[in-house]
């Protein structure tokens, strides 16, 4: 992690710095979210050896694996944060590089370096270093920091004009707030509830 960081510490920027650090941080992200799955089935695996261990009345077992499964909750929490961290980063720097290339097009190497300075003097690095990351704020600062350039932010999602999407995202932002807020059982099952909500209602336009 650190691009954000990385990038406040360039002297002139280019679109090719950003191409290589958007490769980095998207290779991260990945890994990340493969830890995640990685702990999650190995937790499902924890509570169904548990729910044995107690039903055998294994007292012994069930202790062993509840502090399994209690280190585990840690490192989720830990690769939770860090997914959440690399996902901010992604988009920041997808957005960047997208204004970026416009200035570059344009030889506007004075707006360039205008962008650089604002995003030196944003609080963008402080927020991501944050004990518990409060997205919206982020995502907030990054639309000022686009605005305050002259390059639109592109973050917005239009969900007025869609009634669906706006439930849908409403949904998908409940769950990264349980998911902040450390309440993992509670974003589990919006999430669940969610995918099936998918299943249920299935596109009207892609039936035949």
């Amino acid at each position: 992690m650190g691009i954000i960081k990385e990038i406040l510490g360039l002297e002139r920027l280019t679109s090719k710095d950003l191409k290589s650090a958007l490769l980095r941080v998207e290779r991260d992200r990945r890994k990340a979210q493969r830890e995640m799955k990685k702990l999650d089935q190995r937790q499902g695996r924890l509570v169904e050896q548990i729910k044995t261990a107690r039903k055998s009345g294994d007292a012994l077992e069930v202790d062993y694996r509840w502090e399994e499964l209690k280190a585990i909750k840690l490192d989720r929490a830990l690769s939770a944060r860090e997914a959440t961290v690399l996902n901010l980063e992604s988009i920041t720097v997808k957005k960047y590089l997208h204004g970026l290339e416009r200035l570059e097009r344009k030889k506007d190497r004075t707006s360039i370096d205008s962008l650089l300075q604002r995003i030196r003097s944003s609080g963008l690095e402080a927020k991501l270093a944050a004990e518990q990351i409060r997205t919206t704020d982020y995502l907030d600062e990054l639309r000022a920091i686009l605005e305050d350039s002259g390059l639109e932010s592109g973050l917005d999602d239009y969900a007025a004009d869609d009634p669906e999407k706006a439930s849908f995202l409403d949904a998908i932002d409940a769950i990264n707030s349980a998911e902040e807020q450390g309440d993992l059982a509670s974003a589990g099952e919006r999430e669940q509830a969610l995918k099936q909500k998918l299943v249920e209602s299935p596109d009207e336009t892609e039936r035949p």
